[in-house]
C-alpha cells in the first residue's frame, strides 16, 4: 500500500467506511448470541483495522479529505459499542492542545522538503499535526496551539481557522528564548558513527571558518552584512565525537541527545542557544542535507542543566568545501531564526495573476535569497522585516515617486511594501539589490538593474513569494527584476521603476481608478461530515463569500447542488444577493431516501454568478436503521393463594430477534402501591421468566405488574398486566 497515490487512498477509505456500516447493518438484525453475530463481529474487527491504517495514511496524505471521511462522533459512539473489541482502532474526534515543534527537512538538493509539525502535550504524548488548508500563521517551534480535528494513532488532521474544527495558535514562543537580535551565541558539534571515519577534509579550524570566520564568507558574517550589524555569530566547534551507537536518518533527535551526552563534558551549554550538530558516517542515502527546527523549540538536557535552544543537523560531506558549508548553514540558520523558504511564484504569462489565485508555487525557486536554492543571497526584505533586521521601509497606499535605496545596507529606505490595490491583505515588496554586499554580488547582474518584488497574501504564510516580472524569458525566473512599467490588470495599482544608479532606484507608484474585476466565489459547507437515518432531512449550512474587488457591484450567486444525485434538495435562499468582499450564508437540506442503504456519500454545493463559480464539498453518512426494542408481558389473571407462583413471561425482541444480552425488570406493585423489582437477563428467544412467590402475609387484591426492557441505549417498557391475590 506504500506507493498508492493519495486519490486512491481517498476511494479505499470510502469504500471501507462502507463495508463497515454494511456489517454493521447485518449485526443490528441478528441476535447478540448467535454465532452469526460473532462471525460479524470477526469480520469487523479486520475491516476495521485496514480503515485505521488507511485513515492513517489519509490524515498525513490529504488530511482535508480525512476530515470529509471520517465518522461524525455519534457513529463513532455506536460502533465502539457494537464492536467493542477494535474501539481503539476507530478514530476519535476532539481538541488537543500542546507545544509545538516545527522541523523543516530539506532535500540534498534543495528541490523538496518535508515538515513535521509535532505537538508534544502532557504525559508525555506527541501527536504528528496535518493542516488541512495551511497552518496557523506565524507558527514556530516553542508556541502553544490548540487544534480541532480528527486523530488516528497519534495522526491530526487539523481543520483551517474558522472551519467546525478550527486550528489557532495561542500563546509562547521561542523566539522569546531565542532572540534575533545581538549575538547568536552558537554551539557546533562535530559527531560520527562508530566504525567510519569523518572526512578528512572537515575539521575543527575549518568549520570554526565556516561558522565564525572574521573574514570570506561565514554564517556570523554574512548575518552581520544581512542584519546591518543587528545580528552575527559567535561560539565554539567540539569535536569529533564518536557516537555511542549507529543511528538511522530519521533518529535526529537522538542523535542530539547522543550528541549532547558525549560532549557534555567539554561544552557549556548554559552559554549557548543555537545548537548546530554536523554528522558523519550516517549508513544509507539520508535523503536530506540538512534538518532543523524553525524557531526555538528544542530542549536539551545537559549536565549544566534544561535549556530551550533552536537546532539544527546537517551531513558532513557538505562541509569539506567552504563556500557550500556556509550555503548549506544560513539556509538552515534562516530556520533556526524562524524563516520558511525563499518560493518562487508563477502566472504564466501573467507578472501577477488574479486576487486570490495561487499560481504555480516552487518552494525553494527564489535563486535570489538564501532561503530558496542554493546561492549567497541576502534573506528577502520580508524575511528581513520578520526578524527586526529590516526597519526602514516604506508601507505605501498612495500613489507617490519613492527612491530606494539598496538592501545590501542600512539607509532610510531600503525597501518598499505597497498595497495592492484596496485590499490590505496583499502587499507587494519591491527591494532594489546592488549587488555591492560581500554575499549579494554574487547572485546574478540582472536583479541588480531593477526592483525584485515578492508577493505577500494569505498563501504565503511566512515563506516569500518572488514574482517574475519577464515571464517570457526562456529560464523563468532567471531575470524576474521590474526594470520598466506594469499595471496590475486586477487593480488599480501601476508601477514604473527608473533606471538605476548605484545608489538608488527611482520607483513611481499610482493608484488609480478602480477597475471592476470578478472573480470565482470562495464556498464552504458545514458540518463536513453529519450522520443520518433513511428519511432524515439534513441540513448544511452553505457559506459564499464575493471574491470582486471594490469596485464591482453586489452580485447575485445561485446555489445549486447536484449530488448525491437523486436525492432532494432544498434552499432556505436559492440566489444571494453579496457585496463583493463581504460573505453571506444559506441553509441547504439534503433529504436521504428512505431506501438509501447505509454508507458514506459525498455532497456537492456550487454558487455561481455569470461565469464566475465556486465549489465545496461535504459528506454525509446514513447508519443503518437500529431494530427497535420491543417488550410484551404475560400473566395468568388468577387468583392466586397465599405460598403459590405467579408465571410471569416477557418477551423482549430486538426486531424480530430476541432482544439477546439485554435485560427485564419486573415492577410489582401492591394493593396499597407498594412497589418490589426483579431484574432477569434475557434469553436466546427473547424469553424472560420469573416466577413471583405469593408470600403468607401478602395482600389480598389486585396487584399490577410492568416490565421494562433495556439492551444498549435502548428502553421499552410493556402494557401493564395485572393478576389478583385472595
Amino acid at each position: 500500500m506504500s506507493g498508492q497515490q493519495p486519490t486512491d487512498r481517498k476511494v479505499q477509505v470510502r469504500n471501507l467506511n462502507n463495508q463497515l456500516l454494511e456489517v454493521y447493518t447485518r449485526l443490528l438484525s441478528l441476535p447478540g448470541g448467535a454465532p452469526a453475530a460473532a462471525i460479524e463481529r470477526s469480520h469487523a474487527a479486520s475491516v476495521i483495522k485496514e480503515r485505521a491504517a488507511a485513515l492513517q495514511s489519509l490524515i498525513r496524505e490529504e488530511p482535508e479529505q480525512a476530515l470529509l471521511l471520517a465518522f461524525p462522533q455519534d457513529l463513532l459512539t455506536e460502533l465502539a459499542e457494537a464492536f467493542p473489541q477494535s474501539a481503539a482502532d476507530l478514530e476519535t474526534a476532539g481538541e488537543w492542545e500542546g507545544t509545538m515543534s516545527v522541523i523543516v527537512e530539506d532535500a540534498a538538493d534543495l528541490t523538496n522538503h518535508r515538515t513535521f509539525y509535532r505537538m508534544f502535550r502532557s504525559k508525555g504524548t506527541v501527536l504528528n499535526l496535518h493542516f488541512a488548508t495551511g497552518e496557523p500563521a506565524d507558527l514556530e517551534s516553542g508556541q502553544i496551539l490548540r487544534v480541532q480535528g480528527v486523530q488516528m494513532n497519534g495522526e491530526v488532521a487539523a481543520a483551517a481557522p474558522g472551519d467546525s474544527a478550527s486550528a489557532a495558535a495561542l500563546t509562547g514562543s521561542g523566539a522569546a528564548v531565542c532572540s534575533t537580535l545581538g549575538e547568536q551565541p552558537s554551539i557546533v558539534l562535530l559527531v560520527n558513527m562508530p566504525g567510519t571515519t569523518p572526512p578528512p577534509a572537515v575539521t575543527v579550524p575549518s568549520v570554526q571558518d565556516i561558522f565564525f570566520g572574521a573574514s570570506g564568507h561565514s554564517v556570523s558574517e554574512f548575518w552581520r552584512e544581512n542584519s546591518y550589524g543587528k545580528a552575527w555569530a559567535t561560539g565554539e566547534v567540539h569535536g569529533w565525537y564518536t557516537l555511542d551507537q549507529n543511528y538511522t536518518c530519521d533518529q535526529y533527535p537522538a542523535i542530539l541527545d547522543a550528541a549532547i551526552r558525549a560532549a557534555d563534558a567539554d561544552v557549556d551549554f548554559s552559554r549557548y542557544s543555537r545548537v548546530f550538530v554536523i554528522i558523519s558516517g550516517m549508513t544509507g542515502n539520508c535523503g536530506w542535507s540538512g534538518t532543523s527546527y524553525v524557531g526555538c523549540g528544542s530542549q536539551i538536557i545537559t549536565n549544566d542543566g534544561t535549556f530551550t535552544v533552536s537546532t539544527s543537523w546537517m551531513l558532513a560531506d557538505y562541509f569539506s568545501n567552504r563556500d557550500d558549508g556556509v550555503k548549506l548553514s544560513i539556509h538552515e540558520g534562516g530556520h533556526l531564526l524562524g524563516l520558511r523558504h525563499a518560493s518562487s511564484r508563477d502566472f504564466g504569462t501573467e507578472a501577477l495573476g488574479a486576487p486570490g489565485v495561487a499560481g504555480t508555487l516552487s518552494e525553494y525557486g527564489d535563486y535570489f535569497s538564501a532561503m530558496g536554492f542554493w546561492n549567497f543571497g541576502h534573506y528577502a526584505a520580508p524575511h528581513k522585516a520578520k526578524l527586526g533586521w529590516l526597519t526602514s521601509y516604506q508601507t505605501v497606499t498612495n500613489s507617490g515617486g519613492f527612491s530606494v535605496q539598496p538592501l545590501e545596507y542600512l539607509s532610510n529606505s531600503q525597501a518598499l511594501k505597497i498595497q495592492r490595490g484596496t485590499d490590505a491583505t496583499k502587499w507587494l515588496w519591491l527591494e532594489f539589490r546592488n549587488g555591492s554586499g560581500l554575499y549579494d554580488s554574487l547572485i546574478g547582474s540582472q536583479v541588480f538593474g531593477g526592483g525584485t518584488i515578492h508577493y505577500e497574501d494569505s498563501t504565503t504564510g511566512t515563506r516569500t513569494h518572488l514574482l517574475d516580472f519577464n515571464p517570457g524569458t526562456a529560464t523563468p525566473f532567471s531575470a524576474p527584476a521590474l526594470t520598466g512599467s506594469w499595471v496590475d490588470p486586477y487593480s488599480n495599482l501601476s508601477i514604473r521603476v527608473d533606471a538605476a544608479s548605484s545608489s538608488a532606484l527611482g520607483v513611481d507608484v499610482t493608484f488609480g481608478a478602480i477597475p471592476c474585476v470578478q472573480a470565482a466565489p470562495s464556498v464552504t459547507l458545514s458540518p463536513a461530515n453529519p450522520s443520518a437515518y433513511p428519511g432524515d432531512i439534513v441540513s448544511y449550512t452553505l457559506a459564499v463569500t464575493n471574491n470582486d474587488n471594490s469596485s464591482c457591484a453586489p452580485r447575485n450567486f445561485g446555489v445549486s447542488s447536484i449530488l448525491p444525485d437523486t436525492w432532494t434538495t432544498g434552499f432556505s435562499q436559492s440566489s444571494l444577493t453579496i457585496a463583493p468582499s463581504s460573505n453571506a450564508t444559506t441553509t441547504m437540506t439534503k433529504t436521504v431516501p428512505a431506501a438509501a442503504t447505509a454508507a458514506t456519500y459525498s455532497v456537492q454545493t456550487t454558487a455561481a454568478s455569470g461565469g464566475n463559480t465556486g465549489n465545496a464539498q461535504a459528506s454525509l453518512t446514513v447508519k443503518p436503521l437500529l431494530p427497535v426494542l420491543s417488550v410484551a408481558l404475560t400473566i395468568p389473571y388468577g387468583p392466586y393463594k397465599a405460598n403459590s407462583t405467579v408465571p410471569m413471561a416477557a418477551s423482549a425482541m430486538l426486531g424480530t430477534n430476541g432482544a439477546v444480552g439485554g435485560t427485564v425488570t419486573f415492577t410489582i406493585v401492591s394493593p396499597k402501591g407498594v412497589a418490589s423489582t426483579k431484574r432477569v437477563t434475557i434469553g436466546s428467544s427473547g424469553a424472560a421468566n420469573y416466577a413471583y412467590r405469593v408470600g403468607a402475609k401478602d395482600l389480598k387484591g389486585v396487584y399490577t405488574v410492568t416490565a421494562i426492557a433495556v439492551l444498549g441505549s435502548q428502553t421499552a417498557t410493556s402494557s401493564p398486566a395485572a393478576f389478583t391475590v385472595q
